[in-house]
């Protein structure tokens, strides 16, 4: 076995070792979107599930020149909240809604403009919104450590997985009793996708 060969078998292994709770969470969250329906099912027919938990009055006016984003950093900062999020609405139609992301669930913040007020709910989390929520989690955007982790794990993921892609290739053809099995493999595979991208 050549060096090149012994290398990028250690490697492929240990970057599966490495990603395994990466690789684990997208494949169970591919299920619940796969499933989506059935799952949500599992949880009476909503997965998502909102509760009350505070109204309290919040009469900051915010200039014409504050953005919608900055509106919501400054509501999380004024209720030592301050973390990773994202926002919906706009202060020109009068509602924002700040949805708090953390580990598990989410901390939704409704913004009212017109009332003064701001009405806190938190998510019941459950394995599958947990899952699905980091699924979708991606980018570098916003400015807060963790998410630039997250951002750089995701990226870690998906450069592994072009990684094992070669890699893989590499293994077949260097390992000769695996090419006419492998390659009817790698046929099949690239014959389905081809089948399924244009009759979709």
């Amino acid at each position: 076995m050549s060096s090149v060969t012994l290398y990028a078998r250690r490697i492929h292994m240990h970057l599966g070792l490495f990603l395994v709770p990466w690789v684990l969470m997208y494949a169970l969250s591919s299920l619940v979107f796969n499933h989506f329906a059935t799952v949500r099912a599992w949880y009476g027919g909503n997965m998502n599930e909102f509760q009350k938990v505070e109204e309290f009055d919040y009469t900051d006016a915010f200039g014409e020149s504050v953005t919608s984003q900055d509106a919501a950093r400054q509501i999380l900062i004024d209720l030592d909240m301050d973390g990773p999020h994202f926002v919906r609405g706009s202060l020109d139609a009068g509602q924002i809604t700040v949805m708090r992301q953390k580990g598990f669930g989410v901390t939704r913040l409704t913004y009212s403009a017109g009332e003064g007020k701001v009405v806190m709910e938190e998510q019941a989390a459950n394995a599958a919104n947990v899952m699905t929520r980091m699924h979708i989690r991606h980018g570098f955007q916003q400015d807060y450590w963790s998410a630039k982790l997250w951002g750089l794990g995701v990226e870690v993921t998906a450069l592994s997985m072009l990684f094992w892609i070669l890699s893989g290739v590499w293994l077949w053809w260097t390992i000769k009793p695996t090419r006419f099995l492998g390659g009817l493999f790698a046929l099949g595979g690239m014959g389905l996708f081809s089948v399924l991208l244009f009759t979709l």
